[in-house]
C-alpha cells in the first residue's frame, strides 16, 4: 500500500462526522433518516458521507424498499478510531498530570 493511499485514508477519517457515523452503526444497521436526524444533517448531507466511508470500505448497505440501510463492513476503521481516542485522552491526561506538577 502506497503512503498516498494511506493519507486518502486518513483525510476520510479525519471528518468528525464520519466518525459520528462509524459510532452510530457500532450499535447496528440504520437508514440514512435515522442517521441525518443522530448527525443534525439533511439527509444529501448525510449520504455524502456515507459515500466517503463506503469508499474507503468502512461501511456498506443494503436496500430494503424505499430505504438504504447501513452498516460497518470493516469493524478494524471502528477500532483504529477508538485507538486513536484512547490515545489522545491519554496524552491529554498527561499533559494535565505535568502541568500540576510544575
Amino acid at each position: 500500500m502506497s503512503l498516498d493511499r494511506v493519507a486518502e485514508e486518513f483525510r476520510v477519517l479525519g471528518h468528525a462526522t464520519r466518525l459520528k457515523v462509524l459510532e452510530a452503526l457500532d450499535g447496528g444497521e440504520l437508514c440514512v433518516c435515522d442517521l441525518s436526524q443522530i448527525l443534525e444533517l439533511s439527509m444529501s448531507g448525510t449520504s455524502q458521507q456515507l459515500r466517503e466511508l463506503r469508499r474507503l470500505g468502512a461501511v456498506n448497505y443494503r436496500v430494503s424498499g424505499k430505504f438504504a440501510y447501513y452498516f460497518l463492513a470493516d469493524r478494524s476503521w471502528l477500532e483504529l478510531v477508538r485507538t486513536m481516542m484512547r490515545r489522545s485522552d491519554s496524552a491529554g491526561a498527561s499533559a494535565k498530570e505535568m502541568r500540576q506538577a510544575v
